[in-house]
């Protein structure tokens, strides 16, 4: 049975019947085991990355900026946000109920696929955003071509029309509640061969090999090409890239790796459940280096939640503006900034 046969497409096309291949058989099991304390786990974790993001989500929205820095990383955030819903909060209320999929075969299909879609896309955006950064500090990045104006819009374009590829095309991942994790094969009785998605298995090769490429070779250029720098804020600077690279490429290749493993290898419970919380935090790790990392999108989330009364009162001024605003008001004359330096080109979003 070819994909296109098991994929959503199919489903929207013949009035929300499932293909053959995911037909429960009349004398299947109705309940799955119940994991309460793994699904308490994903759901508060859930919710707190949700929190946690949220917030930086708007701050992203609110630049308005037309850079394909900002651009991948508003698309990020979506996806983000879409993929921490799944596999925290719908996974976490699975877990906890033990419900298996022949009780809800058509909510587990289309859950699966959009879980599929958006992780799929999250991938290519993700390595997009790990070509931009090298473009960032290396302008002469081989890859550079793909962020012009005219070029990007085609680089977006690319994106959407992936994304929806991976949503109507695709088969989908279905939670499996006996192991707490997503396999494309719902365990049903019929043949496995028919479950393997080589789509998913391609981009998940492609994005540990990439993005484990890219980030290496930004921390080379930082490290060994860039140079000796006396200037403790590009010191800072380069210590933040790295570390964000760091962060970001173990979580995204460990979970593309793992995962993948688990789809046609013998899998001990333990590495499941590892697995599926990496692709959590592959999911919620960016927000969490935006807080941490991120002096511009943290200003900004802090502006947001602290209201300006609150900040006068208790002396909290975030940001260079409101920093000069108490100069200027201290010493009643007007605040000059300093023009001359070196000019060093790196986004403010990746290592302020």
């Amino acid at each position: 049975m070819s994909s296109l046969n098991m994929s959503l497409f199919y489903v929207l096309t013949h009035s929300f019947t499932l293909p053959d291949a995911y037909q429960c058989p009349e004398n299947m099991k109705k309940s799955g085991t119940r994991w309460p304390i793994f699904g308490t786990y994903l759901l508060v974790s859930g919710v707190l990355l949700l929190l946690i993001y949220l917030p930086c989500f708007i701050a992203i929205h609110r630049v308005k900026s037309r850079t394909p820095a900002y651009q991948l990383m508003f698309v990020i955030a979506i996806l983000d946000i879409t993929s921490i819903f799944i596999s925290s909060l719908v996974s976490g209320i699975l877990a906890i109920t033990g419900t298996f999929y022949c009780q809800y075969p058509l909510f587990f299909f289309i859950n699966g696929s959009i879980g599929v879609c958006a992780w799929m896309t999250d991938c290519l955006a993700c390595i997009l955003l790990a070509i931009e950064r090298c473009v960032e500090v290396n302008p002469k990045f081989f890859l550079a071509f793909l962020f012009g104006k005219r070029k990007f819009f085609v680089v977006m374009t690319g994106i959407v029309l992936y994304g929806f590829y991976s949503l109507m095309f695709t088969k989908p991942a279905i939670f499996n509640p006996d192991y707490s994790c997503y396999l494309f094969d719902p365990l049903i009785g019929k043949d496995p061969k028919l479950y393997p998605n080589f789509s998913h298995a391609a981009n998940n090769l492609l994005v540990a090999i990439s993005t484990t490429t890219l980030y290496f070779y930004l921390c080379y250029y930082l490290i060994f090409k860039f140079g000796y720098t006396t200037s403790m804020w590009l010191y800072k600077s380069k210590r933040q890239i790295i570390l964000q690279g760091v962060i970001l490429c173990f979580f995204h290749a460990t979970a593309a790796i793992l995962y993948e493993y688990m789809q046609f290898f013998y899998s001990p419970q333990w590495l499941i459940i590892i697995g599926h919380v990496i692709w959590q935090m592959s999911c919620g790790c960016l927000s969490i280096v935006y807080l941490t990392l991120n002096r511009t999108i943290r200003n900004s989330v802090q502006k947001m939640l602290i209201p300006k009364k609150w900040r006068e009162k208790f002396g909290l001024h975030i940001g260079i503006e409101e920093h000069l605003a108490v100069e200027k008001a201290a010493d009643g004359s007007k605040v000059f900034v300093n023009s001359l330096g070196i000019i060093v080109k790196f986004d403010n979003f990746f290592q302020n």
